[in-house]
């Protein structure tokens, strides 16, 4: 069958098609471009929405101004105010704290998860080096030395547990209280 169709009569199809093609692109995204080429400008309601006219600006005169919502009034929402989960409240940046005064603050936020951070890069080097007991003993010496006020603190107990935890050996109390001393 493919044999019997031309040259002649396959271009002409293919033109013919894609001539259909191209109209139909057209009329249906162009529709307002062509008219307006063609001349007649409008065709029907075609151009009811569009605007001659800018909208106002807040900055122009004659613009309402929206009102700032004070953190007293409720805020209206669609479905209404959200509520937090119980035990927990909106507070801002200054009105939350550590317990005790700086001194604790530095401690808490500084110094403990400075050693935290240098005990796991010991537990590293002890698992790829195939390290044991004896060599994490004289490791904790050097940390000891480098965080001299980690021994009077009073995390010093969460510490010994996580080092009890994660050591690839055991500890006893007795070990776990010497490291600090």
């Amino acid at each position: 069958m493919i044999q019997q169709i031309t040259w002649q009569t396959f271009l002409v199809a293919t033109l013919v098609l894609t001539v259909i093609w191209y109209v139909a692109i057209v009329l249906l995204f162009y529709r307002r471009e062509l008219f307006k080429v063609l001349g007649r400008g409008q065709l029907g309601n075609v151009n009811q929405f569009k605007r001659t006219e800018a909208l106002p600006h807040r900055w122009e005169k004659g613009v309402e101004e929206l009102s700032v919502r004070g953190a007293d009034e409720e805020e209206m929402e669609l479905m209404g105010k959200s509520k937090l989960p119980e035990g927990m409240m909106m507070v801002d940046s200054g009105g939350f704290g550590f317990a005790g005064g700086e001194d604790a603050r530095e401690e808490q936020v500084g110094l403990v998860p400075d050693v935290l951070a240098e005990i796991r890069s010991l537990f590293a080097e002890l698992s790829r080096n195939d390290l044991g007991k004896r060599d994490f003993l004289e490791m904790m010496a050097s940390v000891r030395e480098s965080f001299p006020k980690i021994a009077s603190s009073p995390n010093i107990g969460r510490i010994n547990e996580f080092i009890a935890e994660h050591a690839p050996f055991h500890l006893s109390a007795e070990e776990l209280e010497n490291l600090w001393d």
